[in-house]
């Protein structure tokens, strides 16, 4: 399943209602006439009305028993806004029996002629009433057996609709006649592939929220399981559902858990596919060297919702394996969180099985496949061709293509399987049942002409596209191959046990240009990221929120909403640039060094939720300064900004620039340079000094002066004072 891709089949938008009448023995053209053929030449052209459609949806997926009549609905779909007027629809038949390589040809035309050039014979004709817009209209008809005597095999059923003489419109399927000789069971067994995966987000784990939603009652992962659980189809499971879950701990949606739990007791073979259900061939075409896996969740592990690793949901041993080795006396606890390994793990049928989306595959990527462990693709016939270039019809489903092993799925089978999953109405449905029935009828009819060994059934694979969102039908589906008198279902163990029996080549092309541009954009990303995270501890904490980041990025889902994911891959560009500048020197003002020595103050931040460790590497541009200590050690905790002192020697007065530069303590460059101007006059100091000195000197000297004077002045009063002054003898004369 992709989200956002929703595959809307005609009628899918207008408010269906049906009429239903059982075709009149009046309405039913004479036997001369009805069994009579048209010529080529008298075909009318056919041409679209509005967007008329018709389902032609014979009972029983079109097979039946030689002499059985055979009912036939027919629904007319009118989705346009205008009236489609009273007309006539027919039912016509292919007398010539259609082969492996005639069955897509035959339902992809519109010529009115069947599959070897030859006219239909028109077995019905019987007047419809007109279709009100955007109604639904259904007829019910039934094809006497007499009409097709002598018939087996499989052979096209046409229908058509013809207002005012001109056929509007047309729609085929095949019906399948045993009569009893020409298959024995058992000749043919089908294995279904069907994906479990969630709608693109970009997120590498689902929130608690999105776990709550797509595993409810009627969330979409729910709908998926009630669909597959305990039936013969092999489930591929994006790993990153396991995950998000085991990861969420004891706080995991009650939902959530109880859906991890029902898939662990499935009956199912389960493989996985890549995390986050990732584009592996456009991982090898934009030059990853190996098929990406997660490394680490570390990030999002709180160790308080996990108060012992073994309540995580384990998946319960495979038979016949070894019971798990009890821990020893005196051995080391069990880690606070889960590990990766632990994770991830899960009882996967085989972990060697790739599945590249249809359409992205070229030649060099099932090598690059294998060389990462993933020794077996999954390939839809049409991306491969036999050796002389031919088209591959009616494949085997084990091949080779050079060293490399794919299973070959038939995609004529595939389609069907396809068209009855997605189908709106019960006559689509059963328009695309009778096409599967055909499909596989003449896959098994294949095992006779080869002349297969007797008891050894032929091996046809179909897979579910990604894009299918709801898997009702599913039980459908296998109930129309287990009804086939000459089919039965498979298991993916048998085919992967098997060995080639087709060398085939591998026909596509590489992916976009612009895809691949981006894809390698975000591994230049992942690079960056990987070297800046060794200013951490636990470097793990973002390498591997990028990884898993990366794989969702990734997503084949991602591929029905081009517009979304590129903005959701700006958006995480834009992201991994933050996280690249989120260590950096704070820009400072100007300096001016006005002695010799001194320690030049600087400040760095750290806006990351973790502490870094960085050494902060100063170059000065002149000779002018001497920085004493070029590499400083410096922690910074989470979300913080600290300041460190730079020692330098003023060699001689100018101006120097100090470049600084943060490294990891690996050596990494973190930041680009930070250029802080210093304006150096370490000449102030010793005139300053001097100057201070002299100053000091003069305050001195003047005191000592003015002392000096004022003691002289003190001194020569009292000598004027004692000049002037009677003697006590002269008093008396």
């Amino acid at each position: 399943m992709i989200a956002g891709a929703l595959f809307a089949t005609p009628g899918a938008a207008f408010a269906a209602s049906a009429a239903s009448a059982v075709a009149p023995a009046s309405a039913i053209a004479p036997a001369s006439a009805a069994a009579g053929s048209t010529s080529a030449s008298a075909a009318p052209a056919i041409s679209p009305n509005d967007g008329v459609t018709l389902a032609v949806s014979p009972a029983g997926a079109g097979v039946l028993t030689a002499g059985a009549d055979l009912p036939v609905s027919v629904e007319i779909a009118n989705p346009g806004q205008d009236l489609v007027g009273e007309g006539t629809v027919t039912l016509s038949f292919d007398p010539e029996p259609l082969t492996g390589a005639d069955q897509t040809a035959w339902l992809a035309a519109t010529d009115g002629l069947g599959s070897s050039g030859q006219a239909l014979t028109m077995v019905l004709a019987v007047p419809a009433a007109s279709v009100q817009a955007g109604t639904v209209h259904t007829l019910q008809l039934s094809i006497p057996a007499a009409l097709l005597q002598g018939a087996s095999g499989v052979h096209g059923l046409q229908a058509g609709l013809s207002v005012g003489g001109q056929v509007i419109t047309t729609a085929r399927t095949t019906i399948s006649i045993d009569d009893g000789t020409t298959l024995q069971p058992p000749v043919a067994e089908v294995t279904v592939v069907a994906p479990l995966t969630t709608p693109a987000s970009a997120g590498g784990l689902l929130s608690s929220d999105a776990l709550t939603a797509l595993t409810a009652e009627n969330g979409e992962l729910t709908r998926e399981l009630d669909a597959v659980v305990d039936r013969p189809v092999t489930l591929a499971v994006d790993p990153r559902i396991i995950v998000s879950i085991r990861a969420l701990g004891s706080t995991a949606p009650a939902s959530a858990v109880s859906w991890l739990t029902r898939l662990n007791a499935a009956s199912n073979p389960v493989i996985p596919l890549t995390y986050g259900d990732s584009d592996i061939a456009g991982e090898h075409q934009a030059g990853a060297p190996g098929v990406l896996a997660p490394t680490s969740f570390a990030y999002a592990l709180d160790p308080a919702r996990f108060t012992n690793v073994g309540e995580l949901i384990e998946p319960s041993p495979s038979a016949g394996s070894d019971p798990a080795p009890t821990p020893a006396a005196g051995a080391p606890a069990a880690p606070a969180v889960p590990s990766t390994q632990q994770l991830l793990s899960w009882n996967w049928t085989s972990t060697a099985v790739a599945w590249p989306r249809a359409g992205s595959l070229e030649a060099t990527d099932l090598a690059f496949f294998a060389a990462s462990g993933l020794t077996t693709s999954l390939v839809g016939s049409a991306e491969v061709a036999h050796e002389d270039g031919s088209a591959v019809t009616l494949p085997d489903a084990v091949a080779s293509v050079g060293a490399d092993t794919v299973l070959v799925a038939d995609d004529a089978v595939s389609a069907a399987v396809q068209g009855a999953l997605t189908a709106d109405t019960d006559a689509r449905r059963g328009q695309a049942l009778a096409q599967l029935a055909g499909a596989v009828e003449l896959s098994a009819a294949q095992a006779t002409d080869t002349g297969t060994e007797s008891g050894t059934p032929r091996q046809i694979l179909a897979l579910v596209d990604r894009g299918t969102t709801d898997l009702d039908a599913l039980g459908q589906v296998l109930a129309t191959i287990e009804g086939l008198p000459s089919a039965s279902t498979g298991s993916l163990q048998t085919l992967l046990a098997l060995p080639a029996t087709q060398t085939l080549t591998v026909t596509g092309s590489p992916e976009p240009t612009e895809r691949l541009s981006r894809i390698s954009g975000l591994f230049l990303d992942l690079g960056r990221i990987d070297a800046f995270s060794s200013v951490l501890a636990q470097p793990e904490l973002l390498t591997g929120r990028q990884r898993a980041d990366l794989l969702a990025l990734l997503s084949n889902s991602w591929t029905a909403d081009d517009e979304g994911w590129t903005t959701a891959v700006q958006d995480e560009r834009e992201g991994t640039a933050k996280t690249l500048d989120s260590v950096q020197v704070v820009e400072g003002s100007n300096i001016n060094l006005l002695s010799n020595q001194a320690p030049l103050p600087v400040t760095l931040s750290n806006e990351l939720p973790y502490p870094v460790t960085v050494v902060l590497h100063v170059t000065p541009s002149n000779g002018r300064l001497v920085v004493e200590e070029t590499d400083v050690p410096v922690t910074l905790e989470a979300s913080s900004r600290k300041g460190a002192q730079i020692p330098v020697t003023a060699v001689a007065n100018g101006s120097v620039t100090l470049n600084y530069q943060l490294l990891s303590p690996s050596g990494v460059l973190i930041s680009t340079p930070a250029p802080v101007d210093v304006n150096v006059s370490a000449d102030w100091e010793t005139w300053g000094t001097v100057i201070g000195g002299a100053l000091l000197v003069a305050l001195f000297g003047v005191g000592l002066v003015r002392n000096i004077l004022r003691r002289r002045k003190t001194r020569a009063e009292a000598e004027a004072a004692a000049e002037t002054s009677p003697d006590d003898g002269g008093a008396h004369e």
